[in-house]
């Protein structure tokens, strides 16, 4: 009995962030027909302060990259001044029809191609002189060294790059990236690609709530596929009743 009340423990601590800890939990940028629902979703601890924090997006193609050969084009940037995680640990970063919003993004704020997101320190961000939407090295590696969190999806071009050692997801096997994908369980962090469950909508695109993948759940609990629960509850079922 006591190593089951244990196994059930650990089970529950993995379903939430550490104490302090802030991480992407899911994105969606790549809904149905012109994109009006595109969301970036944190999930951490409540009332923690997100001040001094930065979410950036850096540009992962060649194309698009204003012809430079560093790779490194941050196509969105959005500071954190007095935002607080919620009561209910969730903050949205989300435009158009997307719910549960906290900070509102105009239509169409995220690209589909190869990129990084990243939960940055602000002060650690600086630009080339010349390239000025360009991160300089210097900036990558402190960035890096400081990192709060990164995850990177990819579309299996020959220009294909990644940084701040995010793990890396993608491509979905059809030359595409994957363009929604939540943590599961929320919050888990193990600074790999096995954290996320991924969802593959495009080019055939489905609405949020799409039940053949995992959900797309901006401001709530992630929910896997439901053969992906299923399996689940039953490994722990078997777990629990060979402990017995």
């Amino acid at each position: 009995m006591k190593i089951t009340l244990f196994t059930t423990t650990v089970l529950l601590t993995a379903t939430i962030s550490l104490p302090g800890a802030v991480v992407i939990n899911e994105y969606w940028a790549d809904d149905a027909s012109t994109d009006t629902a595109e969301y970036v979703e944190l999930f951490g601890t409540p009332g923690m302060s997100l001040s001094g924090l930065s979410f950036i997006i850096v540009d992962g193609d060649t194309s698009g990259n204003t012809g430079s050969t560093n790779y490194r084009r941050v196509t969105q940037q959005i500071d954190f001044s007095a935002e607080v995680i919620p009561a209910d640990g969730f903050f949205v970063l989300g435009a158009g029809t997307t719910p549960n919003v906290d900070i509102a993004r105009p239509l169409n704020w995220l690209q589909n191609g190869s990129q990084t997101y990243a939960l940055v320190n602000t002060a650690d961000i600086a630009f080339d002189a010349a390239d000025t939407d360009e991160l300089t090295q210097a900036s990558i590696d402190a960035i890096t060294a400081n990192l709060t969190d990164a995850i990177g999806t990819v579309d299996g071009g020959a220009g294909d790059h990644t940084y701040f050692g995010a793990p890396v997801i993608g491509p979905n096997g059809a030359g595409f990236n994957w363009d929604t994908a939540s943590r599961f369980p929320n919050g888990v962090d193990t600074d790999s690609a096995g954290d996320w469950a991924t969802q593959d909508n495009f080019p055939n695109n489905t609405e949020l709530g799409d039940a053949s993948d995992a959900l797309s759940t901006p401001g709530t609990k992630n929910v896997p596929e439901p053969s992906v629960a299923l399996l689940g509850g039953l490994a722990i079922l078997f777990g629990l009743r060979r402990r017995r």
